[in-house]
């Protein structure tokens, strides 16, 4: 699994922030932290410590808690311009994970050491919802390096800065910031000019 992850990170700073910027969609993240009432916090817990596994620190990488990828991940959970099936999924999973841990090792994923633990994601990724579902997370991860700060993610631009990333201008503003933006489709107004804005 380290190899594994050592390979990913070289393979995610080798496609560079541009490939990564084309796949993700950056208007999946809201504004207001959502921690409360989104996961059980046995839940909440197994997701922190699969996102470590997934993505860990390290001196020359940021880890989740410096880009807030748990942040994001529960602003998806509740937000309602997403598809409830996706929310349901990525909850879903926490649990069957959970469960796959139980059938294997007669205990819950938090009770397993970190060996054990990458056991259970690879034997996860060997089925259809498990890649999937690790697939959507990792995306999620991804997103938290590159989204503006304005969202209360990458925080101190630390994902850009990693990936060498120059943001677009303008950045964005509260007031034309994901799901107020969205609003300005419903006026109809013809934007000629980025002033507009």
């Amino acid at each position: 699994m380290k190899y594994l992850l050592t390979k990913r990170r070289q393979f995610i700073k080798g496609i560079g922030a541009t490939a990564v910027l084309v796949q993700i969609p950056f208007w999946q993240s809201c504004k207001q932290p959502v921690f409360q009432g989104i996961l059980p916090e046995n839940q909440q817990k197994i997701l922190h410590q699969i996102l470590n596994l997934l993505f860990p620190a390290s001196n020359s990488s940021p880890g989740i808690e410096q880009i807030n990828a748990e942040f994001h991940i529960n602003s998806y959970l509740t937000d309602p311009l997403i598809d409830p099936d996706e929310q349901k999924n990525v909850i879903n999973g926490i649990q069957w994970l959970n469960e796959t841990a139980q059938e294997t090792f007669k205990t819950g994923f938090l009770s397993l050491n970190e060996t054990q633990q990458n056991e259970i994601l690879q034997n996860i990724l060997k089925t259809s919802w498990g890649e999937s579902w690790l697939s959507k997370l990792l995306t999620l991860t991804f997103e938290s390096l590159l989204l503006d700060p304005l969202y209360q993610i990458n925080t101190g631009e630390v994902g850009w800065y990693w990936l060498h990333h120059q943001p677009g201008q303008p950045r964005p503003k509260s007031e034309i910031a994901y799901p107020e933006i969205l609003s300005r489709k419903k006026e109809q107004v013809i934007i000629t000019h980025l002033n507009q804005l």
